[in-house]
């Protein structure tokens, strides 16, 4: 048996491993050692490669900027952080349709910027948007849809836990990729809020505004709900289904408002004013612009406005709510994050170089680049890739699988790093959003329990998917969305 076909026996075992739910860190060791054992007939050549990448795969100094991250967005959200940027954007768009659900992109944006994590956005906006758009009438599914799409902005605004991913396993500028996400993290951003406020013309009784004279949209939903209302009734009265009082059947009532209505957090916005909303908004806008200002400016690496940025968020949360015991559970949960992060990244470097060291990666490498198709094509096949991987696995060990397999092809076609790394990165978190066991979905299922399904999850993600679809479209067309940013730092 060739090196080669030792190594594909390795991938088709990982991937078989994952599935049957052994941590991905404990496959990619088992695999690697089994894999490295088998091309060199050696035990302590497998043996010392072990070692190796225990030693040296975590051991430089920029790898400092994983925990120091993970921390600032831990203090954040700890603490009110979340709550008082979506009061103060909620304050400043109270008279645009569909301001709530807008707000809460937006707040998710910057809120995103401080913990550079989709999982914890979601957890945290489940429970500070989801509740108001309900109360004032928005449609459960768009609800849903919102705060899953918006939370997807973590992984693209800076200071990304990918990006740094991406930086390190291709030794790609850190400080580049987090400038290079700035743009299609905006942009992102105003093509939801674009697709809200058209939605709240096309069907506005799906962000609470009564209409006395529903256009023909929303009489044509009406007449649906209306036939599906009937279908159900007669189930229920032939015994096909029982409704459980404990479960998510029961009727749900909604306030709603007509035109334009005043949504309200944990102050109501009557009694704000613009200086009370914006001291809660700009201490987190001013870290945010702290620490990707000062990489773009020079004044700081990527591991310094780390430092800075932790420091910077510990200062806000103690004003914002930081007790004693959340600034320990901050650390505990850091810990926790970057332990399983590091071991990943020890044991996918194990894996990285028994791939190396068999052959596969060149053979892969001649085969894609030996392909008679346009570089185009390869891109659209290596996105698609990714997003079905984004389906089983998290982001990390899409990023630690992926990238020892692709980025040598993406180096020999001439492809620009830092404009991959971006497409790269919002395919695998459109991985995230898509069934069957898309990540964020389930985090907001266990985070609202019985108050909403994964199947209305998934749904109400739908739309945002589609957007996502065509930011990456845009990027391949425009690849200047991407590249302009970065090049003035050159």
């Amino acid at each position: 048996m060739t090196s080669v076909m030792i190594a594909q026996l390795a991938i088709m075992a990982l991937f078989l491993l994952v599935m049957l739910g052994i941590p991905i860190s404990y496959s990619l060791a088992l695999t690697s050692f089994a894999a490295m054992y088998l091309i060199t007939d050696k035990w302590d050549v497998a043996v010392n490669l072990l070692n190796a990448a225990a030693y040296s795969g975590v051991r430089d100094y920029v790898f400092a900027v994983i925990p120091l991250f993970i921390l600032m967005g831990a203090f954040m959200t700890n603490s009110r952080a979340a709550e008082a940027l979506f009061t103060a954007i909620n304050y400043m768009l109270q008279k645009v349709r569909a301001g709530l659900g807008i707000a809460t992109v937006g707040a998710n944006a910057i809120f995103a910027a401080v913990t550079g994590v989709s999982v914890a956005s979601a957890a945290v906006f489940s429970n500070v948007a989801y509740p108001q758009m309900q109360r004032f009438g928005y449609a459960k599914r768009l609800s849903l849809g919102v705060v899953a799409g918006s939370s997807i902005l973590g992984m693209l605004i800076p200071p990304s836990l990918l990006m740094i991913l991406y930086g390190i396993l291709t030794q790609t500028s850190i400080g580049a990729m987090f400038v290079a996400g700035v743009v299609p993290g905006i942009l992102l951003a105003v093509l939801y809020s674009l697709y809200l406020f058209g939605t709240s013309y096309i069907r506005p009784d799906k962000v609470g505004i009564v209409q006395q004279n529903p256009n023909r949209f929303v009489l044509q939903a009406q007449q649906k709900q209306a036939a599906r209302e009937a279908r159900l009734e007669t189930k229920r009265t032939t015994g096909m289904i029982s409704l459980d009082p404990d479960g998510e059947t029961g009727t749900e009532v909604k306030v709603r408002a007509p035109g334009m209505v005043t949504q309200t957090v944990a102050i109501p916005i009557q009694q704000m004013s613009f200086r009370a909303s914006a001291l809660g908004a700009l201490p987190i806008i001013a870290l945010v612009g702290l620490v990707i200002g000062g990489i773009w400016g020079g004044l700081f690496s990527p591991t310094e406005a780390s430092a800075v940025g932790a420091v910077g968020a510990f200062f806000i949360a103690l004003g914002m709510g930081l007790n004693k015991k959340k600034f320990l559970r901050s650390f505990q949960q850091t810990a926790i994050s970057v332990g399983g992060i590091l071991l990943l990244l020890i044991t996918a470097g194990l894996f990285s170089r028994m791939l190396a060291t068999s052959g596969f990666v060149n053979r892969v490498n001649q085969f894609i680049t030996g392909l008679d198709v346009s570089v185009l094509v390869i891109i659209m096949l290596f996105i698609v890739i990714l997003i079905v991987m984004g389906t089983i696995l998290d982001s990390s060990s899409i990023i630690l699988l992926a990238i020892p397999l692709m980025f040598p092809a993406v180096q020999a076609l001439g492809i620009d790093p830092i404009w991959f790394g971006i497409i790269f990165i919002v395919a695998v978190e459109i991985g995230l959003l898509t069934p069957p066991f898309g990540m964020v979905p389930f985090a907001m299922k266990a985070t609202l329990g019985k108050r909403a399904s994964v199947e209305d999850i998934f749904a109400g993600s739908f739309p945002f998917v589609v957007l996502m679809l065509i930011l990456l479209a845009l990027m391949i067309a425009f690849p200047e969305i991407v590249t302009w940013l970065p090049g003035l730092l050159r």
